[in-house]
């Protein structure tokens, strides 16, 4: 099968399976007959800008990037249910979550404030911003707690 016509399948089944894991993919584009490995479909993703988003707690599925919700509302509903503390120094936003919520929380603080970001980390309970500047990360951590 040729690499366009993979993606059109991928981004098929994508709109009509939550697909959480690239070893689902290949699951089921193996069941349809494409014989595909693990890497290639890794690569479609990229090339596909395919994104998670959440559907649930501990729960993601990819999606097509023209499918993106308003990140706003998702990053409030989710700061809601999953913020823990929020801290800052200088140019630093330490925010501490409940367990399994700190990545996608942390993708959808950069989606929402990329101007005020240099870079975002995160881990399973904790995301840390580094903003472009001091009053960057003030102004983003009143943003944040406005929310809570």
């Amino acid at each position: 099968m040729r690499k366009k016509d993979r993606q059109r399948l991928i981004q098929k089944m994508i709109r009509e399976v939550p697909v959480g894991k690239q070893e689902e993919l290949v699951a089921l584009l193996q069941e349809r007959g494409v014989d595909v490995t693990q890497a290639t479909v890794s690569r479609d993703i990229k090339e596909m800008k395919l994104v998670k988003v959440p559907i649930g707690f501990h729960e993601y599925r990819y999606s097509m990037p023209s499918e993106k919700q308003d990140f706003s509302q998702r990053l409030e509903k989710l700061f809601r249910s999953s913020f823990v503390e929020l801290k800052q120094m200088e140019k630093f936003v330490s925010i501490r979550t409940t367990p399994g919520s700190g990545f996608a929380l942390g993708g959808l603080i950069e989606q929402v404030f990329p101007e005020k970001i240099f870079v975002v980390m995160t881990n399973d309970d904790k995301v840390l911003i580094i903003s472009m500047s001091e009053a960057d990360a003030a102004a983003l951590k009143q943003l944040l707690l406005d929310l809570v």
